[in-house]
């Protein structure tokens, strides 16, 4: 039996959302059109607009909105406009006193200063990024750039740093050998500098998450937070399951804000493992190819195409993690 593949980022939202274990950890996501557009940038000064279905971040577009309000005073009025106003009293001979009354306290209470708010949308492309001052110029803009396809609209989560640096984590959950889900490996992928996506392809680097995260944490907060991701690991994959029953690997892109609290940015079916060969835990590594081999991802006899991939990611990049996770 083929192991199911599902693409749409869309679809995957929707049922995620119908769990709750899960839902709480997902930022709001709407299908892209110009209205979804226009709610989200002002409800959130980030936003990331990416294609429905697509792989290694191509296409990813972030806008950040930013705000000045200035206060605009009422313009006093002329020398003729208060004379033809007095005319036009001094006309008003049938006028009641009452009409008067309430005329003269209504003028006389001074009128709040108007606010004008000026918006500006940041547009950036890869490391391009455009300026616009309107909600139509960022439209057309966004537009040119998906030409008719199925995008999707997500909250942006303010990422943790390493070194300056954004990054994000991955987290890989697979069939064990009794047909049970097991969370088997989580890596770190440090954005490139400039960019705005943390995939490798994308020129990121890996890093364990020990690495990333214990100096922005305590031991315990750590620990507290990696038992969290192995058991939404396994919360991700039952729900998928439950609309999708031939799944059996998922890998989850995790962001972390500023505070620690992990959200999933993406579910990804065909998840890339040889990465995690990479990583110092050669036996969690073993354990992540003896499950593909069981469920059928990897061939259990072609050990050397299994090498011959692995040194496709750079090997250079291997040894500076083993050094960093060194020191």
């Amino acid at each position: 039996m083929s192991i199911q593949r599902v693409s749409s980022k869309w679809v995957k939202t929707t049922v995620l959302q119908r769990s709750r274990h899960v839902n709480e950890y997902i930022p709001v996501t709407r299908k892209y059109s110009r209205q979804a557009l226009e709610r989200m940038t002002e409800l959130f000064p980030a936003n990331y607009i990416k294609p429905d279905r697509g792989t290694y971040g191509n296409g990813v577009m972030r806008v950040k909105t930013t705000r000045v309000t200035l206060a605009a005073s009422a313009p006093e009025e002329t020398a003729s406009e208060t004379n033809d106003a007095e005319l036009s009293e001094e006309s008003e001979a049938t006028e009641t006193t009452e009409t008067t009354e309430a005329k003269h306290s209504t003028t006389a209470e001074p009128s709040e200063p108007s606010k004008l708010e000026l918006l500006t949308y940041h547009l950036q492309h890869g490391t391009e990024e455009q300026v616009f001052h309107s909600l139509d110029e960022l439209e057309q803009a966004v537009n040119k750039r998906i030409q008719q396809r199925d995008y999707i609209i997500q909250q942006g989560i303010p990422l943790m740093k390493h070194e300056d640096l954004p990054f994000d984590l991955r987290v890989l959950t697979q069939k064990n050998l009794q047909h049970n889900w097991e969370t088997t490996g989580i890596l770190g992928r440090i954005a490139a500098p400039g960019k705005i996506i943390t995939n490798i392809h994308g020129g990121g680097r890996l890093a364990t998450f020990e690495e990333l995260v214990l100096p922005q944490l305590k031991k315990d907060q750590f620990q507290k937070l990696q038992h969290e991701l192995y058991r939404l690991g396994i919360h991700t994959a039952v729900q998928l399951q439950s609309t999708f029953p031939r799944l059996k690997e998922i890998g989850i892109d995790i962001a972390l804000d500023d505070q620690g609290r992990p959200w999933i940015l993406e579910v990804n079916t065909l998840p890339g493992i040889y990465a995690f060969g990479l990583l110092p835990d050669k036996e969690a590594y073993r354990k992540i190819k003896r499950y593909a081999i069981a469920y059928g991802r990897l061939p259990a006899s072609k050990k050397s195409k299994t090498k011959k991939k692995t040194s496709k990611v750079s090997k250079a990049q291997a040894s500076a993690l083993k050094r960093r996770t060194a020191r």
